[in-house]
């Protein structure tokens, strides 16, 4: 993070709004040992951890001393001071860079913030809500109150999760990040686990360099870099142009993340779908059978008078459904009750997708057909981790099921949601988003693909990319990068 930083200048200051222990200042510092030029430094730093401030303290004053015997000029400014409150009075949606007089203006700010959800009831939700940027994280607080603090020709370098370039909880402050900010640098790691040392890190991170944006300067293509984990070794380097970055449509603005050429043309070849679900009177929901809420109605006993089909994650199989299905004892099916009737649904064509999947795994989506004639049941109990997609007014059609199912199992559209996505979660916001071609063009997809039964994967792709008119090429070294089936 700290070698992102392009070094300018004999004067500069630095701000680490979330010190901690003082790890990222001290890797700046460690930049500028090697200086021959010597430079007057600022170093404002902000932890309101009292167990962290002497440990902070002590190592900032270790990163002083050794500057100093470097000829350089070193000022610390340690802050026990919650740096959003600090700070929330100089931002404004409308013109966020105001108050210049009283403003702290910083050439480079280097951040890891801290990430947890913001409450409604809490003060700094309250506060981010106030301010126009809706009530997500707190990690994107600390980005959005850091922007107006740089100087208009600073960095910033972040490292945070992925999450904030898609769902709808980030859709404010994405939509403000975007119009106030210019990205020039992106770095993303192939693994979530090797990344960080302790347990409990559920989102794919990324670290970022951003500038305030400037009306007057070109913007410039967006260099990502991949690597496996944080040893960055095989580092793998992609240039993007800048309006390859941005997926608008319906209000939003969704931050995409093409990592190879192969994304691009994906992207490319599919810049022309301007559907989705909503357009076609379709909508997603959320299984709404909670296993541990409702054991009292799951049961391994079938009987089409008194119980109904449970369908789980691992009932969903190469784009169909599978019941029953055992896995790790979970059971198969949902007593008939009064109190169990909420919780069930009326069988009819839906496309199930799951709603998880490993950050590891080759590809995040799939999705299987329930198709009514399968089902001798009048109603069927679908799982919490299973996202389910029906037409609100009627039933869908068969090869509209079988479509939509396609194009979701296909490695094209996966490629280009996990672009958006960085979660190993398939939200229902993300699907509704999702780009699609005409109703018309996904029923072909699905009587193609209901006469010739391909599987997932080559066979799935080829069908699904004749019937689109996209070239195989794109399908052939889409295969061959990823290695995929």
């Amino acid at each position: 993070m700290a070698s992102l930083i392009h070094v300018k200048g004999k004067r500069m200051s630095v701000l680490d709004p979330g010190a901690g222990i003082g790890i990222l200042t001290a890797a700046f510092c460690e930049r500028l040992l090697n200086l021959r030029e010597k430079v007057q430094l600022r170093i404002t730093a902000y932890e309101n951890d009292t167990a962290l401030l002497p440990h902070l303290r002590r190592v900032l004053r270790k990163c002083e001393a050794a500057l100093q015997e470097r000829g350089h000029d070193v000022t610390l400014d340690v802050l026990e001071d919650d740096f959003i409150v600090k700070n929330a009075t100089f931002f404004k949606r409308e013109t966020p860079f105001l108050w210049e007089d009283e403003r702290p203006a910083f050439d480079y700010i280097i951040s890891n913030p801290p990430y947890y959800k913001l409450t409604a009831a809490s003060r700094h939700g309250r506060m981010m809500r106030e301010l126009g940027l809706g009530q997500p994280n707190a990690y994107a607080f600390f980005m959005a109150l850091s922007l107006p603090l740089l100087k208009p020709d600073g960095e910033m370098v972040f490292i945070t999760p992925r999450s904030f370039c898609s769902g709808l909880y980030y859709k404010k402050f994405r939509s403000w990040l975007l119009e106030h900010a210019a990205f020039s640098r992106i770095h993303v790691f192939g693994s979530r686990s090797e990344v960080f040392e302790h347990d409990g890190v559920l989102q794919e991170n990324v670290i970022l360099r951003t500038t305030p944006k400037n009306e007057k300067r070109k913007v410039a293509p967006v260099k990502i870099t991949i690597s496996e984990n944080h040893s960055f070794k095989d580092l793998k380097t992609h240039i993007v142009p800048a309006e390859d970055m941005v997926h608008r449509m319906n209000g939003d603005a969704l931050i995409k993340i093409p990592t190879s050429r192969i994304h691009l043309l994906i992207q490319h070849a599919i810049k022309d779908w301007r559907y989705t679900l909503h357009d076609f009177g379709l909508e997603v929901s959320t299984g709404p059978i909670v296993d541990f809420r409702a054991k009292d109605f799951l049961t391994d006993f079938v009987d089409e008078r008194t119980t109904s089909p449970l369908i789980w994650m691992h009932n969903i199989q190469d784009m169909k459904v599978i019941w029953p299905a055992k896995k790790n004892g979970k059971q198969t099916a949902v007593l008939l009750k009064e109190a169990s009737k909420p919780l069930l649904l009326p069988v009819r064509n839906y496309v199930l997708i799951k709603r998880f999947s490993s950050k590891e795994q080759k590809r995040r989506l799939y999705a299987g057909a329930l198709l009514e004639n399968d089902f001798k049941f009048k109603v069927i109990g679908i799982e919490n981790h299973v996202n389910y997609l029906y037409r609100k007014q009627g039933r869908m059609a068969v090869e509209e099921v079988m479509g939509i199912a396609a194009l979701l199992n296909s490695s094209m559209v996966d490629e280009y949601f996990r672009c958006l996505n960085g979660n190993t979660q398939v939200n229902a916001s993300d699907l509704r988003a999702l780009p699609l071609p005409s109703l018309e063009v996904i029923r072909q997809v699905g009587r193609r693909v209901n006469a010739e039964q391909p599987r997932i994967g080559l066979s799935l792709d080829t069908v699904v990319a004749n019937a689109l008119g996209i070239s195989n090429r794109i399908v052939r070294e889409l295969h061959e990068e990823d290695g995929r089936d």
